[in-house]
């Protein structure tokens, strides 16, 4: 019987998340991952497991043996359309049927910037495929800030370009918990649903609950858009991508993506993870 689903970016944030909730709800899955020694030590853990790449089509046909539905998530990168594109071609051969896909907040091939364009390249091949789908587009990251840990541990701050703008960030562990029900429950195909924290804040916000947390005064020091895109730069970012933070930070600095939505609450029957339960249960990260 065809009702096990395949996991495509099992070992990242949210995939990681992802095989717990699936774990808990007892389904059938398997994941995908490229690299076999990351595939021995899932299987270590008692996760079925296949190895396949996103840019071979013949072993994601392979790996979608007795699989009904897929979860689609991967590294973005330029060559994410074309990926991605490789598992909705296998999928339609396959008769796979559900699609379910993580993209960004604004995706769509109109986006003006490159990760919302490519997710929304992808979205629109799936559309086009004629495979029952939901596409999750979710807002920015709580677990970001764990890029922050090393300015938060050594100089007490943290920086950004955002000024005081706010964005209702989310928890990667609501991406997965809204996920898991989407691909276990019936209802949500043709659907979108944007998933976002409980309230918009800002980075002084963040600051204010890291020096409650910590016990010490942590400091918020407000970029300007060009030194935020310098630092971003020199930190190794790949310039597309720089780009791209830069104009979505402008745009979060303007208040343009503040907007809370019900989505997580709607579909899991619980309030989405606050900014305050996040930085305690990953206290270690930022002492």
């Amino acid at each position: 019987m065809r009702n096990k689903i395949l996991v495509t970016g099992a070992t990242g944030t949210i995939g990681s998340f992802l095989i717990d909730n699936l774990r808990k709800k007892n389904v059938d899955f398997v994941t995908l991952v490229r690299d076999a020694s990351k595939a021995e030590k899932l299987e270590k853990n008692g996760i079925q497991t296949v190895v396949g790449d996103l840019g071979d089509e013949k072993s994601l046909i392979s790996a979608m043996k007795d699989v009904g539905s897929i979860f689609l998530l991967s590294t973005t990168s330029p060559q994410s359309p074309e990926l991605q594109g490789n598992v909705v071609k296998a999928a339609k051969a396959k008769g796979i049927k559900h699609i379910v896909k993580i993209a960004a907040r604004g995706s769509s091939v109109d986006a003006d910037f490159n990760i919302g364009r490519w997710h929304g390249i992808t979205e629109k091949e799936i559309m086009g495929s004629g495979i029952p789908y939901t596409f999750i587009h979710a807002h920015s990251f709580m677990q970001n800030l764990f890029f922050d840990a090393g300015s938060i541990e050594n100089e007490n701050a943290i920086y950004s370009s955002q000024g005081d703008g706010r964005i209702p960030m989310v928890d990667a562990r609501d991406i997965a918990s809204v996920a898991a029900d989407v691909l276990t429950e019936p209802g949500h195909e043709g659907k979108t649903y944007v998933l976002t924290g409980p309230e918009a804040i800002s980075y002084y916000d963040i600051a204010r609950e890291l020096s409650r947390l910590l016990g010490r005064e942590i400091s918020y020091i407000a970029q300007s858009a060009e030194d935020g895109y310098n630092a971003m730069l020199a930190s190794g970012m790949p310039n597309w991508l720089v780009d791209d933070m830069t104009l979505l930070n402008k745009r979060y600095a303007r208040n343009e993506a503040a907007d809370v939505s019900p989505d997580v609450e709607i579909i899991t029957g619980r309030k989405p993870i606050a900014l305050h339960q996040f930085l305690k249960d990953f206290k270690n990260r930022f002492n």
